[in-house]
């Protein structure tokens, strides 16, 4: 039987929902003292004195820490959160990069509301956050920037000396001649698009605990995505070998995000200054304030285009606010760049993208990364062109979707990685005739007017995106046979979701021969394999799966060269059903797994052919030449009520393309966690701060997040069109269903108000930002 593609049943849900799961939080170490965190209470000062005699008094505190307590013994941040950028990519963009140096502690100045000053360390958590309110900070405040226009102004103050006019990143790309094309082009149309800032809410909050217990041992539970990532920051910024540190992911509720946070360095270093364990929990307010913010970009677009419809060139001017440090550099800018002419053959194109430090959290990688910006830009844009050239949206985006025997696509650009941007496999066309169909989109259209005589106003929106996805540089894996027969794999990509447990058994069963019941996977755990690469960027089924299967491969090949010796059989007349190595067609005559195992076993009784290295064991690492590119079409069926703002979501389709599909179940999974996620982005989740940088909305009862009764029946097909970029065909399918569905609302949400008028340039589309559009298109049109 054949176990990838078929939906088996999740194997981390027996844990995961039976409250077995075992998190951070839940770690308990003899001994071991909790932390709390001083944050500033303002956005942009001097730090003077600061007093923590009276904490220290407090009965049951440890330690308080400020930047002098560090100095010399903890490196600054210095090295970003990516691989180097390739000298071509730079000499092709005239890419800068400012140098990123951020605090770990804030020494003389901070530069944001939340940023750490001092960390408490006591006997329980209660006591950490009474010594908190005992500290005395002397704050000096100065002026802050708190949006773009003012960090560009000609008068405004440089953040950081290293930045001058506070632009950390710059750069260009370019495809075809666009000022020609729009310079004869038969119609124009500029727009300013606006995208807010959201935060990435996972159900658990970040939390680390660390022990060291000797010289060279020093362990470490984190809520981490990226643990080998992690440890090298370790081993850099303590001035330890790689060899002293392990780190520890377990169960994690979710992440939506990378890199490598403050608390991750200075729990594991007071752990080493006081000899024990210690454990640091982030509260929801810290989280909302100081985690996973992202998106806020403004996009200044000229796209130009024939009277019938098709673009024909497309310019773009954006500028992302990058907060206080810029750890991603052009991470999230480019992926915009890449991503923004979506599915469609716009051949003429430029862009130029900026990143602007302000006096706000940082703005990182958050589910989408750069993606769902560029996507809402697009979208919204072919949509505008439709109403300006009298023709359905539909059919605007049929005569501009690129051809499917024209794929492989070379979009005339360079990828971040230093590879050419080409969409390597898929058919946009027909997945969009698939989701239109799936919708009965014209059925909707007959429909529309009767309804609107009835006094509901719905629309209908259509979204597609690409999405860049299996990213490198590489990933690893270790698949071995124990002695028992059994097969177990250490991957070095870690689940928070992904279902990793399930879906690289059911690779490894299909090379080796076994059920996936056979087979344990473990991960997080920089214990298991040297190099690992984490779980980002989409890229779990295409690396870590690759990884599997090639070292599944392998070692298939080593089980039946032994077994061949042994059975005197040439190896390419074996097979391998059930955990049994068997002539082809002769299935009552063979050896078990732990009978190969055992004849491979050094020592005395080792059976193995001449030359061959002892065991049952293999490492792989895949090493993918360049990015994948995902696909997907969406449409979503809105009713606005137009006294409130209120919007409902009637129905909503997905068609999506990952490849080859490992399990359809966890990909449906996948699809259902990002729409719901990008519905959030699209109508409710915006972080908010006020004119002097303070955060206004940092708990749950004011940034909304969607909950069931926001979220619809969610249909979900697919269209499978191969990757050639890796062995199984794969493409990513994490963040994609993401990506599309806040430019599929506000589409749905133009077409329901397109009586009044109303247009939408802006992202989130709340409730209160759209009842404040009816009414003044309504006072407009009196």
């Amino acid at each position: 039987m054949t176990f990838v593609g078929q939906p088996v049943a999740r194997r981390e849900d027996r844990t995961l929902v039976t409250g077995r799961g075992r998190y951070v939080a839940d770690i308990r170490l003899p001994g071991m003292l909790e932390a709390a965190v001083l944050r500033s209470p303002i956005s942009h000062g001097v730090i003077g004195v600061i007093d923590a005699a009276p904490a220290l008094e407090l009965p049951g505190v440890a330690a308080v820490i400020t930047s002098a307590d560090i100095e010399g013994y903890v490196e600054p941040f210095t090295r970003p959160f990516y691989k180097t950028i390739p000298q071509h990519v730079v000499e092709a963009t005239g890419l800068i990069v400012r140098p990123y140096r951020a605090q770990l502690l804030a020494t003389e100045k901070v530069f944001r509301v939340g940023e750490p000053v001092a960390v408490v360390v006591a006997e329980n958590r209660y006591i950490a956050e009474d010594a908190l309110e005992l500290i005395d900070v002397d704050y000096q405040s100065l002026p802050g920037i708190h949006g773009i226009d003012e960090a560009l102004a000609d008068d405004a103050p440089e953040l950081h000396p290293e930045v001058p006019g506070n632009v950390h990143c710059r750069f260009e790309v370019s495809a075809g001649d666009p000022d020609a094309a729009c310079a004869q082009a038969e119609q124009r149309l500029s727009t300013r698009i606006v995208i807010g800032r959201s935060v990435g809410s996972p159900m658990e909050t970040r939390g680390v605990v660390a022990e060291y217990t000797a010289p060279g041992d020093l362990r470490i539970w984190a809520t981490q995505q990226r643990p080998h990532l992690l440890r090298t920051y370790l081993s850099e910024m303590l001035h330890l070998p790689e060899e002293a540190i392990r780190i520890i992911s377990p169960d994690m509720g979710g992440s939506f995000g990378g890199g490598i946070y403050n608390e991750e360095v200075l729990i594991p270093y007071l752990a080493i200054r006081l000899g024990r364990p210690i454990r640091w929990i982030e509260d929801r307010r810290e989280n909302l304030g100081n985690a996973r913010h992202s998106r806020d970009q403004v996009h200044d677009v000229e796209v130009c285009y024939t009277n019938e419809g098709r673009i024909t060139g497309l310019k773009d001017r954006f500028i992302i606010d990058t907060g206080a440090y810029n750890p991603f550099a052009i991470t999230l800018s480019y992926n915009t760049a890449a991503h923004l002419r979506n599915q469609f053959k716009i051949d003429n194109f430029w862009a130029e993208g900026l990143c602007v430090l302000t006096n706000k959290r940082d703005n990182t990688p958050v589910r989408g990364a750069g993606r769902t910006s560029a996507t809402f830009v697009c979208d919204r844009i072919v949509d505008m062109v439709a109403a300006k050239v009298g023709l359905d949206p539909a059919d605007v985006r049929q005569r501009n979707l690129i051809p499917g025997d024209e794929m492989p696509y070379n979009m005339g650009m360079l990828y971040r990685d230093g590879g050419n941007v080409v969409y390597d496999s898929g058919d946009y066309p027909s997945q969009l005739q698939k989701a239109l169909q799936l919708v009965d989109y014209d059925t909707f259209r007959s429909d529309q007017d009767r309804l609107r005589a009835e006094g509901r106003y719905v629309g209908i929106g259509i979204s597609c995106h690409v999405e860049g996805s299996g990213f490198g540089p590489h990933e690893g894996a270790l698949v071995r046979i124990d002695l028992s027969g059994h097969v177990v794999v250490h991957s070095g990509s870690n689940p928070h979701g992904q279902s990793h447990e399930t879906v690289l058994a059911q690779i490894t069963a299909d090379e080796l021969g076994v059920a996936p019941n056979d087979v344990t996977v473990r991960a997080g755990d920089t214990g298991l394999i040297a190099h690992g690469g984490g779980t980002f960027a989409s890229r779990s089924a295409v690396t870590a799966g690759s990884a599997v299967h090639e070292a599944s491969g392998r070692l298939r090949e080593k089980v039946l060269a032994i077994a061949g010796s042994l059975l005197e059989v040439d190896p390419s007349d074996l097979d391998i059903n059930g955990g049994v190595v068997h002539p082809r067609g002769v299935p009552d005559v063979g050896l078990s797994l732990a009978e190969v195992a055992e004849a491979a076993a050094p020592g005395p009784g080792s059976r193995l052919p001449a030359g061959m290295e002892p065991g049952l064991e293999v490492t792989s690492y895949f090493v993918p030449p360049t990015v994948t590119f995902s696909s997907g079409t969406h449409v979503a069926v809105v009713e606005v009520d137009i006294d409130t703002g209120l919007l409902s979501i009637l129905r909503y389709v997905v068609v999506d393309d990952c490849g080859r599909i490992l399990n359809p179940m966890v990909v449906d999974g996948q699809q259902h966690g990002g729409v719901a996620h990008g519905i959030g982005n699209g109508v409710f989740e915006e972080i908010l701060y006020s004119e002097d940088g303070q955060l206004l909305n940092a708990s749950f009862m004011d940034y909304l997040l969607p909950t069931a009764t926001d979220v619809p029946f969610i249909e979900v097909a697919h269209e499978t069109h191969l990757s050639p970029l890796n062995p199984m065909g794969i493409k990513g399918a994490g963040e994609g269903s993401a990506v599309s569905p806040p430019a599929a609302v506000a589409n749905a949400v133009v077409d329901a108000l397109r009586p009044f008028g109303v247009e939408i340039t802006e992202m989130p589309v709340t409730p209160a930002k759209l009842w404040r559009l009816i009414r003044e298109a309504q006072a407009q049109n009196r």
